[in-house]
């Protein structure tokens, strides 16, 4: 008897190409650590004139100067609305608050996040195929 093994719909990045119709560009715009160990970020695909937004994240990680670091998800995560079924017109940008188990740390310490961002996801597959760029992000607590 064969079994075939699934995991469930999930996205696969593709990456993006400047020199064509789905350009990189995809970035945090906000992020900062907030009371009670808490990420708060906003994250934005580049494909602002197809109305294709940010449909998953993964890959996300963070690292507190001199505090340690947090590992959020590896897999990627479909997001603002995306699912296996429909990921047309999501907004562009996706807001999010991560729980993490440091401390707060103090105003004005600097922090990093690498996260992936996908976008442009074409969906009835198990592995739903998207553009996708590795983003890093530099901030400090405010």
């Amino acid at each position: 008897m064969y079994i075939k093994e699934t995991y469930g719909c999930h996205a696969s990045g593709y990456g993006c190409e400047n020199r064509s119709n789905y350009k990189c560009g995809a970035k945090v715009t906000y992020a900062n650590l907030q009371p009670n160990s808490i990420l708060n970020l906003t994250v934005q695909s580049p494909d602002y004139r197809n109305r294709r937004g940010t449909a998953a994240i993964g890959h996300f990680s963070m690292q507190v100067d001199n505090e340690g670091g947090h590992y959020f998800f590896k897999k990627p995560t479909l997001v603002n609305g995306c699912n296996c079924d429909s990921c047309d017109n999501i907004p562009l940008s996706y807001n999010s608050q991560w729980p993490f188990d440091l401390p707060t740390p103090q105003k004005g310490t600097g922090f990093d996040i690498w996260i992936s961002i996908y976008w442009n996801c074409l969906v009835g597959e198990i592995s739903v195929p998207c553009n996708s760029e590795d983003v890093h992000y530099r901030g400090y607590v405010s």
